[in-house]
């Protein structure tokens, strides 16, 4: 295939998976595209005649891909170049190496020492699981660990089909990433084999397809009838608790912004709360956003009892009577001013009675790596332009509050993007947490779409867990996500508002797959790849051997005596 028409199909597959997830168009993605957007990178990977081509294609779609979905990081404050360029050229770099695994195991050349024949997408039935398992181990590798950014993943374009969704609390949203890189792979197949072999004259080209086709078929039916099966037999409700959610949409850190934030969220509690009590209901926490108090409040106590003025912010909590969750820093260190961003719990006496720290920050943002080191801190504050960053926390807090039941409500408190990891949020409940409860603050963004997929992919740890996620943020969205991931109650994005709801707290009888077992679908593909790139090298030495054999075994035919003698 000429380079022109490759990379022109690479860009058309990075827009495409753009497209398939939430962005402006389509706030909560296009799942039909999840199943397709694929299939032309990956074709023409198939295609490539070096290694050289394909991770060529594999900067241009990496780097595109994470641009066009992630364009929104262009406005986090003044550094559009390092949070959206140098973050673009670095998932490019990636994907040239993701790409050189898609092509070696969907264009193998060479003989196939089984077979005899030679080997790639269209005509093995096995290459379209193997590029799927790559798909799905690069989807996981990008996800975890300091660095990990889960955003993007195929996966997410299929948010709304819940009964898909569903299979999450088994294998997580990897099951899903492996479902659809399957079957992007097999529309590639069917395309080439279309392409290199005219089907109508030879029907039987199709029937490594059709092996993989019925093995698709068979898993997306598991899938959606588990669903089915899950949604028609809910997680059970154990309690129900009375909650106020404050959006204020408002920025705490603009100049004057700690005051007008204090001010509004005051006041949308007030009506929140008044809303429940007429309804004859004590609501059992006030949740507010992300870093709305800029100050250390246990430091600035004396400060809060006056401010904002004639509604001092220590009164208001007397005066509600009910337990506040927020956002504010708490510093370890004066001295060196070594803070960690964290959720403060504050009884009504204004007491604060829980902490819990950030433990997963935003890397290079929230967390800068080799910090103690002088030249890092010169290059981030000459040439980035940052001056510090947090300190991580080390244990997964489970707050307390006591309920009108009689039960008191134990939630975990992930911070921001925290609550698209899944490790993260699995902490909280192994400490015994009946609910997560997520503070945010993304009116940085300034669109919808990245709103959208940050609560797409948190809407994944409630189905994994089969609890209950609340959302309390500062722009969006903030909501109430039940045990099967549908959304009992929210509020619109980029709006002033309270959200008065009585939660459920909703537990299954035993620990979910996911749960016990973690990330073992990308174990699994990873496993594959090892295990086929083993029985090819074995084979490889097999036949080593074999012509080894064979050269020691030949004799020349020499001439008959007679005609030697003649």
């Amino acid at each position: 295939m000429p380079m022109f028409y490759a990379v022109v199909s690479t860009i058309a597959s990075a827009a495409a998976l753009a497209l398939a997830l939430p962005n402006e168009a389509a706030h909560f993605g296009i799942p039909l595209l999840g199943v397709v957007c694929l299939a032309p990178y990956f074709a023409v990977l198939a295609e490539t005649r070096s290694y050289r081509a394909a991770a060529a294609l594999g900067f241009v779609f990496g780097s595109l891909s994470h641009a066009f979905s992630s364009y929104w990081l262009f406005f986090f404050q003044d550094f559009a170049f390092w949070t959206l360029g140098t973050t673009s050229i670095a998932y490019g770099i990636l994907h040239m190496l993701v790409a050189v695994f898609l092509r070696r195991f969907s264009n193998r050349q060479g003989l196939d020492l089984a077979r005899g024949s030679e080997l790639s997408l269209g005509n093995d039935a096995l290459a379209p699981f193997l590029v799927a398992a790559v798909w799905t181990v690069w989807e996981w590798a990008k996800s975890v660990g300091f660095l990990g950014y889960p955003w993007g993943l195929v996966a997410y374009s299929v948010n709304t089909v819940q009964t898909i969704t569903q299979i999450a609390d088994a294998t997580g949203v990897y099951g899903l990433s492996f479902l659809l890189a399957l079957s992007n792979a097999l529309v590639a197949s069917f395309a080439l084999t279309g392409l290199h072999r005219p089907v109508l004259r030879r029907p039987a080209a199709l029937r490594p397809q059709a092996a993989s086709l019925a093995v698709l078929a068979a898993v997306g039916l598991w899938f959606s009838l588990y669903g089915v099966f899950r949604l028609t037999h809910p997680t059970p409700v154990a309690d129900r608790v009375p909650i106020v959610l404050v959006q204020h949409n408002g920025d705490s850190w603009a100049h004057g912004g700690e005051i007008a934030a204090l001010r509004t969220c005051q006041d949308l509690s007030r009506r929140g709360i008044a809303k429940l009590e007429a309804e004859g209901k004590k609501p059992a926490l006030v949740a507010w956003s992300e870093t709305v108090l800029r100050r250390p409040y246990l430091d600035y106590r004396l400060y809060f009892r006056k401010n904002p003025a004639k509604d001092a912010f220590v009164p208001f909590l007397s005066e509600i009577g009910t337990p506040l969750l927020t956002g504010a820093p708490v510093v370890l260190n004066w001295d060196t001013y070594d803070a960690t961003n964290s959720a403060i719990l504050i009884d009504p006496q204004g007491e604060q009675i829980y902490s819990y720290a950030k433990s997963h920050p935003v890397p290079f943002a929230e967390s800068i790596p080799f910090w103690e080191y002088q030249w890092m801190r010169d290059f981030m504050s000459k040439v980035v332009g940052l001056s510090g960053g947090w300190v991580s926390g080390t244990e997964a807090t489970v707050m307390e509050v006591p309920t009108a039941s009689g039960r008191p409500l134990r939630f975990g408190v992930p911070i921001c993007f925290e609550d698209a990891f899944a490790d993260v949020c699995a902490d909280f409940f192994r400490n015994g947490a009946d609910i997560l409860v997520n503070i945010t603050n993304d009116s940085w963004s300034k669109t919808v779409s990245a709103e959208t997929q940050h609560f797409v992919a948190s809407r994944f740890r409630a189905i994994e867990n089969r609890r209950v996620l609340v959302r309390a943020t500062n722009s969006g969205m903030t909501a109430v996500v039940d045990a099967e991931g549908r959304v009992i109650e929210s509020l619109p994005l980029f709006s002033e508002g309270v959200l008065a709801v009585e939660v459920p707290v909703q537990e299954a009888g035993a620990r979910t797959v996911y749960s016990i077992l973690g990330d073992w679908v990308p174990a699994m593909a990873a496993l594959l790849l090892l295990g086929r790139l083993l029985l090819e090298t074995i084979r490889a030495a097999a036949a080593d051997r074999r012509r080894r054999v064979e050269a020691l075994a030949w004799e020349p035919e020499w001439p008959e005596e007679d005609a030697v003698s003649a």
